[in-house]
């Protein structure tokens, strides 16, 4: 297995790497105009996460509404491509990976404003008055403080827009030269941007930080208050510097009212002079924001890498995040963040998917087949990751299935880098379990969910898993519930089982898929909510272990059962669907890009450039065969007409790009015979120099590009024969 080439190609033509774009001065904003930038385009949309259900519990309902926004420092900058922000940079917009990532989580990504100390006083005047002022920036006499130009909040509204990010964090940190005139023409300049950003982004958000006063002085309040509260009025929420008092939230919930949400108090994870010491104390910080209700601003929670190193960063990090397992051994008793903030549910409202990849990884794996042997990192591949808090369930009683159950700790489960269906990680499920003379069933919750369960619709589920232990049974575990209201609690529905089929098996992974057909689960009365799926995961049957009972029923062993590698879950009525699905076309090479050399003194011929495809739709039956692995009758297709169908159109979440080298005569017929070359999040992709030895080139030999399309919705990925493929006949360049 080859590892993947990265050749710096000299040639004027081509750029091996997209440079992330950011500005350095207002004055090159000003010249700024969207397009031809598609590579830094972030290409996910954001995705609805579902509402929370209704609770009657305070505790609980202050968890859920605490808003958390993470401001991210590392290293002094950020090192993703030529993504760069320090110091020297005044406007940035976020890398496309992330944005994609966190739009696929449901999590809005905000581009960053930033004016610092004396060496952007201009800057700050240049901002508001425009780029064509007619005064010089330093002639404050001649200024008009009752115009404000338009121009930078435009170009910022532009930038969201066409890069496909949520807003922008406005950090003015160099006073204002003309006090509190000028402050009051940054008002007015923030209500005109926050306007535009909800006119032409539906749902972005513009956050304002605790620096410069309504006096136009730079002086942190580390609280709002009157000398802040201007700019709080005229935005979406303030992150409040980190270094307030014990009584500082409570002051700045009284001052917010009932936007005392939209005031994120700030957190500093190093613990600068910040409330609590930060680091694994920052949930004593996280105690006094929740008693006043305003929401938490997380300040370099890269911390856990760069404090701690990389070799323990993934313990480490989890442990930040939701706390120590281990309480008898952690002197805060196992609390943190997850403490006091409940985890969303996982994005989807009639679907939900993932393969449990992390965006990085030692290997790379399709459908359980290792493509690559090397380190990779690819942010946007990552998918929805399961929840850390959930613990296994033992079920007591295998008669009846009741929800007879207690909290298991001999079953557990962790991330690996070692196996994986898709990308580079899977969910790995081990057991401690003692001797037994009866199978042991233990379900576990991986994901909270809230995905409404049509009356008349259909569930389907899937899990793809690579058994470690004979004669184990794995299988789906979906909790469902009715909603609970003001006037009735939430009731969870009794445990019943389904059968199971087989859909495919790659590699030894084996997917299995359950369909459970309408009205399955009863309606109390026609006023009752829908029943809701509520919890997902799988169950796990092991069979009885009599090695031990008669010897040392005491005694335990470790052991690996189970990889998890896919979970996908749906709910939809298909009689009214009309399936839109995307289609690949027309491959071809920048022409301006391709470069082909002949390097002489080694012998070989090097190929580099841009390949780029077209996108097409097709209109799917959702009853055709193709789709269904499983066949259902749809009864009631034939009485629904065209005004009734709701089109589900379908999307790619990102492309495989693979290369091939072989005769005209001897045909390319399986993806074992090509080499895996990387992932595309846009319908074009750079190859930095695939090299071929002159000794395998023959008269009729051909480099071929294959593409290969992954959906969105479900990470179904497009046949082998429906792949597209683009072809360059190599021995015409040999001299």
């Amino acid at each position: 297995m080859k590892k993947l080439y990265y050749h710096k190609n000299p040639s004027p033509k081509f750029s091996t790497k997209p440079k992330h774009p950011y500005w350095t001065n207002l004055s090159a904003v000003a010249n700024w105009l969207p397009g031809n930038d598609d590579f830094n385009v972030a290409k996910v949309n954001l995705r609805e996460r579902p509402a929370f259900k209704n609770s009657t519990k305070a505790n609980e309902k202050d968890k859920r509404e605490c808003q958390v926004l993470v401001c991210h420092d590392m290293a002094g900058g950020y090192t993703e491509d030529y993504f760069k922000i320090g110091y020297s940079v005044q406007i940035a917009v976020p890398p496309p990976q992330w944005t994609n990532v966190a739009h696929r989580n449901g999590v809005k990504v905000l581009g960053t404003f930033i004016t610092e100390w004396a060496r952007d006083l201009l800057e700050n005047e240049l901002w508001v008055r425009g780029p064509h002022t007619e005064a010089p920036l330093d002639d404050l006499e001649n200024v008009n403080r009752k115009v404000v130009s338009t121009v930078f909040a435009d170009k910022m509204v532009q930038m969201a827009i066409y890069y496909n990010f949520d807003g922008w964090f406005i950090n003015i940190e160099s006073p204002l030269l003309g006090g509190s005139l000028h402050a009051q023409q940054v008002i007015t300049f923030m209500n005109y941007f926050t306007q535009q950003m909800h006119k032409k982004k539906p749902g972005s958000l513009v956050l304002w930080y605790d620096s410069i006063t309504k006096e136009g002085t730079l002086s942190w309040q580390d609280q709002l208050n009157d000398l802040n509260y201007p700019y709080f009025d005229a935005t979406d929420g303030i992150f409040v510097n980190y270094t307030w008092k014990e009584e500082y939230p409570y002051l700045s919930s009284q001052k917010a009212g009932n936007r005392r949400r939209n005031v994120y108090t700030g957190i500093d994870v190093w613990g600068r002079n910040t409330y609590g010491g930060g680091g694994f104390t920052t949930y004593k910080a996280l105690e006094v924001i929740q008693k006043a209700k305003t929401s938490c601003a997380l300040f370099a929670p890269a911390w856990t890498y760069e404090h701690f190193g990389k070799e323990s960063f993934w313990e480490i990090d989890r442990k930040f995040w939701i706390g120590n397992a281990d309480k008898d051994d952690d002197e805060d008793k196992g609390l943190a963040i997850a403490h006091y903030i409940t985890p969303r549910y996982a994005p989807g409202i009639n679907q939900f998917y993932t393969n449990f990849d992390r965006g990085c990884g030692n290997k790379f794996f399709i459908k359980g087949r290792n493509v690559l042997e090397q380190e990779w990192s690819h942010l946007s591949h990552q998918s929805i990751q399961p929840y850390h808090t959930k613990r296994a369930i033992k079920v007591l009683s295998d008669i009846d299935f009741s929800i007879n159950y207690i909290t298991n700790n001999e079953v557990s489960w962790e991330f690996t880098f070692d196996q994986a269906y898709i990308g580079g990680t899977s969910v790995l499920v081990k057991s401690k379990s003692k001797s037994s003379d009866q199978p042991i069933i233990s379900i576990i919750p991986l994901f909270d969910l809230n995905i409404t369960i049509l009356p008349n619709g259909y569930m389907r589920a899937r899990v793809t898993y690579l058994p470690k232990k004979r004669d184990l049974i794995v299988g789906l575990y979906i909790k469902v519930g009715i909603e609970e209201t003001k006037q009735k609690k939430g009731k969870r529905l009794k445990y019943q089982k389904f059968e199971t089929t087989i859909v495919s098996e790659h590699e030894n992974w084996i997917t299995i898929e359950v369909v459970i057909l309408p009205n399955t689960f009863t309606f109390p009365s026609s006023s009752s909510p829908s029943p809701s799926i509520q919890e997902f995961g799988v169950s796990i049957t092991q069979p009885p272990n009599l090695g031990n009972l008669e010897g040392n029923s005491h005694s335990t062993s470790t052991n690996d059962l189970v990889y998890i590698g896919q979970l996908s879950i749906s709910s939809e009525n298909p009689s009214l669907l009309r399936m839109i699905e995307p289609e690949i076309q027309n491959l071809y090479w920048d022409e301006s890009t391709l470069c082909i050399e002949h390097i002489e003194n080694q012998e070989i011929l090097r190929i580099s450039g841009i390949i780029e495809w077209e996108m097409g739709v097709q209109v799917v039956d959702y009853n055709d065969s193709n789709l269904l692995h499983t066949k259902i009758d749809l009864q009631d297709s034939s009485s629904s007409s065209s005004s009734d169908l709701v089109d589900i159109v379908n999307s790619f979440r990102y492309f495989y790009v693979y290369s091939g080298i072989k005769s005209v005569a001897k045909k390319i017929t399986r993806p074992e015979e090509l080499e895996f070359l990387g992932i595309a999040d846009v319908n074009k992709f750079i190859i930095s120099g695939i090299e071929v030895p002159v000794s395998k080139i023959s008269k009729d030999t051909v480099l071929s590009i294959w593409v290969q399309g992954v959906k969105e919705n479900n990470g179904e990925m497009i046949e082998f024969e429906r792949w597209k493929v683009r072809t360059i006949p190599l021995s015409s360049f040999i001299g």
